[in-house]
């Protein structure tokens, strides 16, 4: 499907596109994924199983509280701040120990527009080779099998370990269009019907099972859409697009692009 406005387009090995300063906007990218993944984990699911984006956040959280103060110390660990300070304050809170708020949840249709309140929304396409979790600030797809890396330039500097261009298989929506990352955990298992895909039994939508996950199917043609964004499921692949951002992308096996919406 082609993306309207200006676009960027690959569907070769790295090394054709121009950098979009994606380095710079790392650490927002991935606080997006993080909350596109961690919102609303069922009650009875267990809130801690996302943890590995949330302890990548507090890193990043811990890394700025060390920068230097006037005078020359540090607020980090090991700073030189008055030793006769009061008492040190208590851990903080254990991702596991957060219970995160599903919200209010409601699926309506109009047309091909299955239009969702709630937290998030998540759904696999109907081949099962494509991922994708929406919710209202961004959106992110996973290809199970690919053709081609992801140019360099595009990707998202990551802090949940080493992740090359070629594992790279996870295209997040961005303020550039499109950035490529790595998940903390398989988007699939966040399409199953105990999760993200809680709207396929309102929408009367079908579900298959991916690598042992009953996950929600998001038939060709039809539109997923939480506030200003959506994703579109296609024969030819999947294009998620934010009102907000103004920005899209479109992923398939064998080729992607990002640009204006």
């Amino acid at each position: 499907m082609a993306a309207r406005g200006a676009t960027r387009t690959v569907t070769t090995s790295p090394g054709t596109g121009r950098s979009l300063g994606h380095r710079a906007r790392s650490a927002a990218a991935l606080l997006a994924l993080g909350s596109i993944v961690l919102a609303g984990c069922d009650d009875d699911s267990g809130a801690g199983e996302d943890a590995s984006v949330a302890d990548a956040a507090a890193e990043a959280g811990e890394a700025a509280s060390a920068e230097p103060k006037e005078g020359g110390g540090t607020s980090g660990a090991g700073g030189s701040e008055d030793s006769d300070a009061a008492e040190p304050a208590a851990p903080p809170t254990e991702p596991a120990d957060i219970e995160l708020d599903r919200g209010d949840r409601s699926v309506d249709e109009e047309g091909s527009t299955i239009t969702v309140q709630g937290d998030r929304a998540a759904f696999v396409t109907p081949t099962g080779n494509i991922a994708c979790v929406v919710n209202d600030a961004s959106a992110a797809c996973q290809l199970l099998d690919k053709t081609y890396s992801p140019d360099p330039a595009h990707l998202v500097a990551s802090t949940v370990g080493d992740c090359p261009a070629d594992v790279m298989d996870t295209m997040l929506l961005t303020d550039a269009g499109g950035a490529w990352t790595c998940p903390p955990e398989q988007l699939t298992t966040v399409a199953a019907t105990d999760q993200g895909g809680w709207w396929a039994d309102a929408a009367g939508a079908p579900t298959t099972g991916v690598d042992d996950t009953d996950a929600a199917v998001l038939d060709y043609g039809l539109t997923l859409q939480i506030g200003d964004t959506s994703c579109q499921s296609a024969e030819d692949g999947v294009t998620c697009r934010s009102g907000e951002l103004g920005r899209q992308f479109f992923i398939s096996r064998s080729a992607y692009r990002f640009g204006a919406a």
